[in-house]
């Protein structure tokens, strides 16, 4: 399922798979059942891509299993003689790159007889359809509660009527793909060859934004439309009230995408050539002589993992389409580590046709290339999701005790030290689910931070030098949850805070932000436009996301004023105990501040599957004490990201009294 949100590591979706057909015992097949006798079900697994060796999971009304692995083709064969309709298949990708797939189906073939039942995209999106919250994998929840979708809701009738309903949506990319008449996406026979319908599966996307989850078209949609309006609700709402069909492609787009499927089947083989230094010609074959990502003409400086001598690619999947076709955003999935990695990540980058044919490694002829988003800057804009967990009760500037609470937003990410980044000074942005004036970004006096940062009190017109903020964060919250039902928390009126809760179905598709750049003396330098290809989310994705644990030593040591590094520290010790498919962590940071605005920042890395690591303190400046009058707050915040791209920051935090900054 390519929801932003819902995806498990490799680790926890094969557990879970294994949960549910009881891994080692192969398919149900057996028990005197003769080969005549037996019923079947057979089909293709693919989200675009054939995914080789997926396990496919079945259960059945009763909670009886049986289970199958696919070939290197995404084909399987599962014997279905000891299952009873309705029926729910689960598709998990060995190597994780791809999330969850689920088809359900109502009906079962007799014995001896044997019937089609993919397993893509498409059918899941058809899943969900049936149901009220947009979550697929509800079918086979155990103990899911009453008001979630159960396999005994699922009838023929049902499914015939999402069926017609995705028909509906996605009727002009059939056509234009040479799929006519009447279309199953569970039953109808179809070769993972980027063509016909697995040319449509290219196209479009399963996204959950916060508490709408929608299968979503790769293409522009027309200007000024909402997410909401234009793309189709995964839920019996949405099945009841479905959007207008998705727009025919131009006539030149078909060309154009066939080629762009042949080359990104042919791109991962040889982008790892280049970048693991196996073929010394790979990386002028891959990367576009003018190729530069947000002011790097080097992929590895732009995302340093890329160095990593564990670097595993994945098959890149198309993000965003120019309307003919020519040119697209991608993102290539990797993961880090042996085995069954534990960390799983994706780089955005784009490519388009050119004039000329490239030889990549390996003999494939290709017309493209690796352009690069051609940002002179480090700039970009990612969706967040925050767990703030407080272990004091002190008054806020809100007039209410800390407490525990999720918020969502927006990553406006502007890094002085990233190329042509010395002269920045300050930024205007502006663009959706920001105030309608937009927001200053400015330089601030905590220690090693090195972006810009949104200032608690907006100012009025660009800063100029010596001005600084006195607070460190870059996300605009849009949108808060407390963690428990029964807490209340009131947003403080700053200016990284919205004034209202946002519903994130109003933003448009693909939401643009413009950076207006300043100089210390309020010179306009540039204007910058970036795409925030991270699907949007409100703050219920924080309740619904597995967090790891903090370790107790941290909270008793350093998040305390009785602790052992209560004084001022240059290092911190910090260690945790993972969740199960929580998002994959990389870093960790650690932040004090006081209430005069001195503060201290610094951020480590975290090696692949470690559990622990040290945080020094930035050179000459400790992280201020808490077991001092003077009011102060320390954080140490966990940093995950999904395989789309998503951050989810998990803050640990102490205020000293209620003089303390606010550590929000």
């Amino acid at each position: 399922m390519s929801s932003g949100y819902r995806q498990l590591g490799i680790l926890s979706a094969i557990a879970s798979a294994c949960a549910l057909v009881a891994c080692g015992g192969g398919s149900n097949s057996g028990g005197g059942s003769t080969a005549a006798q037996n019923a079947s079900i057979q089909g293709t697994v693919a989200s675009g891509n054939a995914v080789p060796n997926a396990l496919v999971a079945a259960t059945d009304v009763h909670g009886a299993t049986a289970s199958a692995t696919a070939d290197a083709n995404g084909n399987y064969t599962l014997d279905t003689t000891k299952l009873s309709a309705p029926v729910a298949l689960v598709a998990t990708d060995p190597t994780g790159l791809v999330g969850q797939m689920v088809t359900v189906l109502p009906s079962l073939p007799a014995a001896g007889g044997t019937s089609v039942a993919n397993v893509t995209t498409l059918t899941t999106a058809l899943a969900a359809l049936q149901t009220p919250d947009g979550n697929a994998l509800d079918f086979v929840t155990s103990g899911a509660p009453a008001s979630l979708a159960s396999l005994a809701s699922i009838t023929p009738a049902g499914a015939q009527k999402a069926s017609a309903t995705l028909d509906t949506y996605l009727g002009n990319l059939l056509s234009a793909n040479g799929v006519t008449g009447t279309f199953d996406a569970v039953s109808t026979p179809f070769t993972a060859n980027h063509t016909g319908a697995d040319a449509v599966i290219d196209l479009v996307q399963i996204e959950q934004q916060g508490t709408a989850t929608y299968l979503a078209s790769k293409l522009p949609l027309p200007a000024g439309t909402t997410q909401g309006a234009g793309f189709l609700t995964l839920s019996t709402a949405g099945e009841n009230s479905p959007p207008p069909p998705l727009a025919a492609p131009p006539a030149a787009f078909a060309t154009n995408f066939s080629n762009l499927s042949a080359y990104l089947a042919a791109l991962a083989p040889a982008m790892t050539a280049c970048l693991t230094g196996a073929n010394s010609s790979a990386c002028s074959a891959v990367f576009d002589a003018a190729y530069l990502d947000n002011g790097y003409t080097n992929i590895q400086q732009f995302d340093t993992d890329l160095k990593s001598t564990s670097l595993a690619l994945g098959t890149p999947q198309i993000v965003l389409l120019a309307a003919d076709g020519s040119s697209a955003t991608i993102r290539v999935p990797y993961s880090l580590g042996t085995g069954t990695s534990a960390s799983q990540f994706m780089f955005a980058t784009r490519v388009q046709a050119v004039s000329k044919t490239i030889t990549l490694p390996g003999g494939a002829q290709v017309a493209w290339d690796v352009i690069g988003n051609q940002l002179k800057y480090d700039i970009s804009a990612q969706t967040r999701v925050t767990r703030r967990m407080f272990f004091d009760t002190f008054v806020n500037s809100t007039g209410s005790a800390d407490v525990n609470f999720y918020d969502a937003g927006v990553n406006l990410n502007v890094n002085l030290l990233g190329p042509n980044g010395t002269n920045l000074y300050s930024a205007l942005v502006t663009g959706p689910g920001l105030p309608s004036g937009g927001l200053y970004m400015m330089r601030t006096s905590v220690v090693g931070d090195n972006a810009l940062t949104i200032p608690g009190t907006q100012p009025s017109s660009p800063p100029k030098s010596p001005a600084l903020a006195g607070n460190s964060t870059n996300e605009f919250r849009w949108s808060w949850a407390t963690v428990s039902p029964s807490a209340t928390f009131t947003p403080p009126k700053r200016g990284f805070w919205s004034t209202a809760p946002l519903d994130v179905s109003t933003l448009p598709a693909d939401p643009t932000y413009t950076f207006t750049l300043y100089d210390s003396s309020g010179n306009q330098l540039d204007q910058v436009s970036v795409v925030n290809v991270t699907p949007p989310a409100d703050a219920t994705v924080g309740g619904k996301t597995a967090w790891a644990t903090i370790g107790g030593d941290v909270v008793s040591n350093f998040l305390s004023a009785n602790g052992s590094e209560a004084g001022a520290v240059s290092s911190v010790p910090v260690d945790f105990t993972p969740a199960s498919g929580q998002p994959s962590l990389y870093q960790v940071m650690i932040q004090s501040l006081d209430s005069t605005g001195n503060g201290a920042l610094n951020v480590a890395p975290l090696p692949s599957g470690a559990t622990s690591l040290t945080v020094n303190a930035p050179t000459g400046t400790p992280f201020q004490a808490v077991n001092t009058s003077t009011g102060t707050f320390r954080i140490v915040q966990l940093r995950g990201k999904d395989p789309y791209g998503v951050r989810f920051w998990d803050n640990q935090t102490f205020r000293n009294g209620s003089n303390a900054p606010d550590a929000f």
